[in-house]
């Protein structure tokens, strides 16, 4: 449904008649040629990267085309090689908002409505009527609709194009002519294509996916941000080698209700009030701005982690006195928009198109102004925790949290919506959920909510699960939020984890010990990796790590011990937490777009924590270091930390990384050195480094004597060593983190 590169352009064809098909949408249904169709597509794409606004008034090229056309160059010797096209941006959302605009884009057979009367259709007066559009058909007079006023229209749109997105394709003839244009192509359903056509081996390999590498493996928590905002900042994520982004709940919520009291009004929880699943309208954006969010990290090879409140909804002020959801004041906008509104753009922004009915097992189509959960789809409680509950197992598990009403896993309604919720997050190419809150649910909850059922093993892309890592090329990056403040807590957590094995949890418990031992007085060596023993009960390869989360500083004293006692100390952690295996930091970011607590004050009114720290996009340049160096050793499993010496003491950590380290001190290609004191540290690392090009990723300036030659080595800085061991000077309240880069020159080691 979208294009080929503005023309005129010719194709390296050698015989230009061999590439032919029938296309019959629109005006065009003769038998056209690659070459001919190629060429009458012109100027769809402008100078700027964007759709003009009568994109939908013209013929265009659809995903499935696009694949015919690679599949018969292929055939015919061609090669291929596609890459995404990072400067094209969906800036022009009015494409899908004008008149000429589809309704929704949906799955499979979808029925769209338009506002219209039999009246006005026929003198044909006040019509919206729709441009010619690929996937467009008719007029269905057979189907009524369900809807007064509404006349239904079929759209056809495959799954798979829901996450297409533009790529260059340079082609290559037989001949060796080359020529380069842009396409429309879901790369992972191509490949599952051409896997399925026949072709030979040696055709097949001459297609080329070229997909952004991955640039690093943290995660950026992009807290109180806009969907527009997180995209703006994309290409200085990838610089700072982030390789996901936790992203505001992707639902329907609002800043307050009618009734939200002035002191609550336009606050952060509000996007952790869902009003629906169904459809995506919210301060952070609508579903049109999500899919674009996706679509653009993509090309930087960063995946997209929505944060998804599965198990509560909102109380809508203190006026909502029902449990139907949307709530009553939100439908009746939806239904004045759809009828005087603006044609076509809540329909656009329904995310879960159809349930099946849990009795009739019929197919319902979903519409944005109905009811969606009703008061049969929540547990029976109405009474709330209490800030002295938090330690009571029972209490989280069953009561409610700020009179937000629960949903209960023994409604089909509830488990279809929320399966189907994560099929179509899936299906626009998000690859894993952060699940908010999941301490306050029961174990039967979390199983069937966030858990949709697999049909069979041999599912297509479009309809694999989630949350099955077999499935999938790329990793599935799925965590939770559970906090362990008992024995229980643990035992449960546990269980979920071992039952999951794509499953991870933020590690709460971590985060207090390392708390502890940064504080005035505590001791830096229980935090160090020693045999026999572990750091944490979360295995290292399924933990999810923080120094701050959104709820620490935004519900006044409640979470008080989770917050560093010193910015620099918050920092330091966070050094030492990217330094660790296959574990993955959690980097907070608040975008300030609701109210929030952006830092932390002591009592003489000088900062605790937050402040800059909080608000630079997880992007300063002791962050970016960090990140760089967890990117270099997170799937390196070797670790030795010292256990006596100036390097291990209460105030300092230090441990060696990469393959090659063992507890014989071989040498080693890694080193983290923490100093929490005051004092400057110097002393010998007991421990002989590899030969090759060094990179201080630290926080700091160090002071390194090699060969007898004391050498100044500034943050970022790279700098060679042929082996040996180091006397270090580490300056106070710093972090070295010391990365092997690269290999040296040969001429070198003569």
């Amino acid at each position: 449904m979208f294009s080929i590169k503005p023309g005129p352009r010719n194709l390296p064809i050698d015989n230009p008649t061999l590439l032919s098909w029938n296309i019959t949408d629109g005006d065009l249904n003769s038998k056209l040629n690659t070459l001919e169709y190629l060429n009458c597509v012109t100027n769809i794409i402008n100078a700027r990267g964007v759709y003009p606004q009568d994109l939908k008034d013209r013929e265009i090229i659809s995903t499935f085309h696009a694949e015919k056309i690679i599949n018969d160059l292929l055939k015919n010797d061609y090669k291929i090689s596609l890459f995404p096209d990072t400067t094209y941006r969906e800036l022009n959302k009015a494409a899908q908002r004008s008149i000429t605009a589809p309704d929704r884009i949906g799955e499979g057979k979808t029925w769209i409505y338009q506002r219209d009367t039999m009246n006005e259709r026929e003198y044909n007066k006040g019509v919206h009527q729709y441009g010619p559009a690929e996937h467009f058909t008719h007029i269905i007079s057979d189907k009524p609709s369900p809807k007064d006023k509404y006349v239904a229209y079929a759209i056809n749109i495959p799954d798979y194009e829901l996450a297409a997105d533009v790529y260059n394709i340079n082609v290559t003839s037989p001949s060796g002519q080359q020529e380069t244009f842009k396409i429309l192509i879901n790369p992972e359903h191509l490949r599952q294509t051409l896997e399925r056509k026949s072709l030979t081996a040696v055709q097949k390999s001459q297609c080329e996916i070229i997909t952004p590498k991955k640039p690093g493996e943290a995660i950026l928590h992009a807290f109180n941000a806009t969907y527009q905002q997180i995209r703006e900042n994309m290409s200085e994520f990838a610089r700072c080698h982030y390789g996901y982004i936790q992203i505001p709940p992707v639902t329907t919520f609002r800043a307050d209700g009618p009734e939200t009291p002035e002191e609550e009004k336009g606050y952060w929880f509000h996007a952790y009030q869902p009003e629906d699943l169904c459809t995506i309208h919210n301060p952070m954006g609508d579903l049109q701005d999500f899919i674009a969010l996706v679509k653009d990290a993509k090309k930087f090879g960063i995946d997209i982690i929505p944060d998804y409140t599965f198990n509560f909804m909102g109380i809508g002020g203190s006026s909502k006195n029902d449990l139907d959801y949307p709530s009553a004041d939100i439908r009746a906008k939806i239904s004045k928009d759809i009828e005087g509104g603006i044609p076509g753009y809540w329909q656009g922004q329904v995310l879960i198109p159809f349930i099946i009915d849990p009795v009739t097992k019929e197919r319902k189509q979903i519409h944005p102004e109905d009811i969606h959960l009703t008061a049969k789809d929540f547990e029976a409680s109405k009474d709330n925790i209490s800030k002295d509950e938090w330690e009571n197992l029972h209490a989280l598990k069953e009561k409610r949290l700020n009179g937000m009403p629960k949903t209960t896993p023994k409604s089909d309604q509830v488990i279809m919506l929320q399966n189907q919720y994560v099929r179509e997050m899936r299906k626009y190419g998000v690859r894993g959920l952060r699940y908010d809150a999941a301490k306050h649910s029961k174990h039967e909850q979390i199983e069937r909510s966030i858990t949709p059922p697999l049909k069979n093993y041999n599912e297509r892309l479009h309809n694999t699960n989630l949350f099955n890592p077999k499935y999938h090329e790329k990793v599935v990056m799925n965590y939770m939020e559970y906090l362990v403040t008992c024995q229980l807590d643990e035992q449960q957590m546990s269980s979920l984890l071992y039952e999951r094995d794509d499953l991870s949890a933020i590690d709460f418990s971590l985060l207090m010990k390392t708390i502890k031992a940064f504080s005035f007085g505590g001791d830096l060596q229980t935090l160090a990796s020693k045999p026999g023993s572990t750091i944490s009960s979360i295995p290292s390869e399924r933990r999810i790590l923080i120094n701050i989360n959104h709820d620490f500083p935004n519900n006044g004293n409640l979470f008080n011990d989770f917050l560093f006692n010193h910015q620099q100390d918050e920092q330091l952690a966070m050094a030492y937490m990217a330094a660790l295996p296959f574990s993955r930091p959690l980097v907070y970011w608040d975008g300030q777009v609701l109210k929030s607590t952006t830092e932390i004050k002591n009592d003489d009114g000088s900062t605790r924590v937050g402040g800059e720290a909080w608000l630079n996009k997880g992007c300063s340049t002791y962050q970016q270091l960090y990140n760089e160096f967890h990117a270099l050793y997170i799937d390196k499993a070797g670790i030795w930390s010292a256990f006596e010496g100036v390097f291990a003491t209460k105030n300092v950590l230090a441990f060696s990384r990469g393959d090659s380290v063992n507890i014989n001190h071989s040498p080693h290609d890694g080193l983290v050195i923490i100093n929490k004191g005051n004092e400057e540290v110097e002393g010998t690392w007991p421990n002989k480094l590899q030969p090759g090009k060094y990179k201080n990723m630290g926080s700091n300036s160090v002071n390194i004597i090699i060969n007898n030659t004391r050498k100044f080595i500034p943050p970022g800085k790279v700098f060679t060593l042929r082996g040996g061991t180091l006397n270090i000077n580490i300056p106070g309240r710093s972090a070295l983190l010391l990365g092997k880069t690269g290999e040296l020159p040969n001429y070198l080691y003569l």
